[in-house]
């Protein structure tokens, strides 16, 4: 494939990535500022996605969004995911055991991404979405991930998170030294929390998910009412460790300690 192609094609995945959960609608004018490219270079790559319908366009405002075409191939992506797949019993199991909503996310560079959900039935669910993302620091399942990160990958986290990190609630952390020790308690434990951090009132337990190499590749977490949450921490926390135990030995996990 000649060179300019493939530029054009890596172009066109920059602008993409663009649309986050966190951010679901561009202008032409904030995409060029957002990627430093040249206004013709973006706009020719933005007609294009268009016309595929991987963007739309309003007609109005003249910003973009995720087109259907997008969102089909990420529709396919997640259902053919062996980890979601493998998990969706585990999920369904701890809900049925903890009667509150299931959460099973990866890390997407400082974001976690939300794989699969079960909801619960009972009053005041989480407002999660499968396919959307979350800053990584706000939640308990991107601590139980990054727990497991190198020192120079929590480095480099913490040094961004000085820089960028915006709080979500009172309660969100965005001091690096604070988040350290998190990182540092959830290594050892074997579980994060998240209190009330990305949503007011929202108390969240993730404990990390293993594959066949040792390596955290996933956290699953049990989210609802701060109320409810602190009544039955014990069996939350257990409960959920214990399935995200069961999803790392489906990956074949093997614990070595």
């Amino acid at each position: 494939m000649a060179r300019e192609q493939i530029s054009s094609i890596l172009r066109a995945l920059q602008i993409l990535e663009c649309f986050t959960d966190n951010k679901t609608e561009w202008t032409l004018k904030a995409l060029v500022k957002q990627l430093d490219m040249p206004t013709t270079t973006v706009f020719r790559q933005v007609s294009t996605l268009t016309a595929q319908q991987y963007l739309i366009q309003d007609p109005v405002r003249k910003s973009y969004q995720v087109g259907p075409r997008l969102m089909l191939l990420a529709t396919s992506i997640l259902s053919q995911s062996d980890l979601r797949r493998l998990a969706r019993p585990e999920l369904e199991h701890l809900s049925d055991i903890v009667q509150e909503t299931i959460n099973l996310s990866v890390l997407l560079e400082r974001d976690i991404f939300y794989l699969d959900k079960v909801e619960t039935r009972r009053s005041i669910v989480c407002n999660t979405r499968i396919g959307s993302r979350a800053p990584a620091y706000a939640t308990s399942c991107g601590k139980a991930i990054m727990a497991s990160l190198s020192e120079e990958e929590i480095d480099s986290f913490c040094l961004w998170m000085e820089r960028e990190a915006q709080p979500l609630t009172e309660r969100t952390i965005t001091d690096s030294a604070r988040m350290r020790k998190e990182l540092a308690e959830a290594r050892i434990k074997g579980y994060a929390m998240d209190d009330g951090e990305i949503e007011t009132g929202l108390v969240c337990y993730g404990a990390p998910v293993y594959d066949m190499n040792q390596k955290v590749v996933a956290a699953v977490s049990v989210s609802g009412p701060e109320y409810r949450m602190r009544a039955e921490q014990e069996l939350m926390i257990r409960e959920v460790r214990k399935a995200a135990a069961a999803v790392s030995r489906l990956l074949g996990y093997t614990d070595t300690r």
